[in-house]
């Protein structure tokens, strides 16, 4: 009896997470035909790339940040070790990260989190689904080996640039080198686009912790770039 009930807490907790993050994304993205995605805002300590990926350059690192959408999701199936043995793309939130070290320390990532109105909102880690071949089996593409940090070759930034069968391994260290650019995805369960929506990356050299943040809006696209308003 206690194996049944195990499973169906964690069908109650599948099903309310697919809700909240099907609820959000019919609000923000599923109006009069045209195209919306997540983007981080220009800034001027932010640079956009191409209208997809986020930049700041500090002392201490380069930050990449780019939503990944259905094309995305496309383009990953393509790398083996990206693929799932499921069907449809992921349901929560995700954005690709590149980290470039350009200081002269290596150092770890502290923690990345969605902060909006004061809440704080942490990474997907799927920790609570039971069924251990869930990350690799529920999508096409395999969630599991998305969490897994990379290191990229080459000084490509946007997703569909960068050719992670040829130019990207596996990083293995649990902190970033100096000068190595290394590739990540992250999950959020559900992702409010407001003007005081924000991505924060965290990074730690022993007592020394920096935060780096952007704010992310909501973008139509429909021959032109115009951001929508929060919710």
């Amino acid at each position: 009896m206690k194996i049944i009930s195990d499973k169906s807490i964690m069908r109650q907790k599948l099903n309310i997470l697919l809700a909240i993050v099907l609820t959000v994304h019919t609000i923000c993205c599923c109006r009069s035909g045209n195209t919306f995605f997540y983007r981080a805002v220009e800034r001027s300590d932010v640079d956009v790339i191409k209208d997809k990926a986020g930049l700041i350059r500090t002392v201490y690192c380069d930050i990449y940040i780019e939503h990944v959408d259905s094309e995305g999701w496309k383009y990953l199936r393509d790398a083996p070790f990206f693929r799932g043995n499921g069907k449809g793309d992921p349901v929560p939130v995700c954005f690709h990260f590149i980290i470039e070290n350009t200081w002269k320390r290596p150092f770890y990532i502290d923690r990345i989190e969605i902060l909006h109105q004061g809440k704080v909102i942490k990474t997907e880690d799927f920790s609570f689904i039971k069924d251990k071949e869930y990350m690799e089996n529920r999508y096409s593409v395999n969630l599991a080996s998305l969490q897994i940090k990379r290191r990229i070759l080459t000084d490509d930034t946007l997703l569909q640039d960068i050719d992670f069968s040829n130019d990207s391994v596996e990083y293995r260290l649990d902190f970033i080198a100096p000068g190595d650019r290394v590739s990540f995805f992250r999950f959020f369960s559900w992702l409010p686009v407001g003007k005081t929506t924000k991505v924060r990356i965290g990074i730690k050299y022993f007592d020394l912790k920096k935060v780096i943040d952007f704010d992310i809006g909501c973008f139509e696209y429909n021959g032109t770039m115009q951001e929508q308003a929060g919710f």
